[in-house]
């Protein structure tokens, strides 16, 4: 299934809209047609000038009938960023990860962590932003009519006490959101397997372990045409930039 509705808003010009609208139809009658690097090119012609996570969901699928599983994972890990709660998008992804050969096993958080990133997973920046202006309003607002307000003092000081700690709570994870994103760079790994080394540089004896195609990874340095990547058990080592895609 794709997706073949886009309303077309925040673009540069009207003839970006309308060219970009053509390419997705385009794009999406070439998919029917069972003509997927096709579809792939197009979808990635939008691409450059607008990012969209229906777009990102279409070109995953493409990627996945296209049987290239790595760059399917990539489009969809995009088009989760974009919106962490579309349920199609969340099923794809767990799909798509049910069919990568490593078993990446994660240390477990304590129960108050593991729920708090669980929560802020599903919020993008800009929902956090919007929740964060919207409790600053909230305050103005109350302040602003204060005066007028025949709400008793200790009411009026719960109501206070209140906004302010949602305020502060919401501005924290707004700031947390914000940090994890500039802060980490990720990327899925494209070939089919990927000897993984001690150093950046092509040696027999310096592999220390291999990954394999879909596996997803944080990258942590760069070095000509080396990445440094760390995986979510904590192994680390370098492999070439050519095996991998950044998100």
């Amino acid at each position: 299934m794709i997706k073949t509705v886009i309303t077309w808003i925040v673009m540069s010009s009207a003839s970006f809209a309308v060219q970009n609208s053509d390419l997705f139809v385009q794009a999406n009658d070439f998919y029917k047609a069972d003509n997927f690097e096709a579809a792939i090119q197009h979808y990635n012609e939008i691409l450059i000038t607008h990012e969209h996570e229906d777009i990102y969901y279409n070109l995953g699928n493409s990627y996945f009938r296209n049987g290239e599983i790595g760059k399917s994972i990539w489009a969809f890990e995009k088009a989760y960023r974009l919106d962490p709660r579309d349920s199609d998008i969340i099923f794809n992804l767990r799909f798509l990860k049910s069919l990568v050969r490593d078993r990446i096993i994660a240390p477990e958080d304590i129960f108050f962590v593991a729920l708090y990133k669980a929560v802020i997973k599903k919020f993008t920046l800009s929902d956090l932003i919007l929740i964060t202006g919207f409790f600053t309003l909230l305050i103005s607002l109350r302040y602003s009519v204060n005066e007028f307000s025949k709400i008793s003092k200790s009411v009026n000081s719960v109501l206070s006490y209140g906004l302010a700690v949602a305020l502060i709570f919401s501005g924290w994870i707004t700031f947390d959101k914000y940090w994890s994103i500039s802060d980490r760079t990720y990327g899925i790994i494209l070939s089919p397997a990927v000897d993984v080394r001690s150093a950046p540089i092509m040696r027999g004896q310096n592999v220390v372990f291999r990954i394999h195609e879909g596996t997803k990874v944080e990258i942590q340095n760069s070095e000509l045409g080396w990445n440094e990547i760390i995986l979510l058990d904590g192994k680390k080592g370098w492999v070439l930039s050519e095996n991998l895609k950044a998100l």
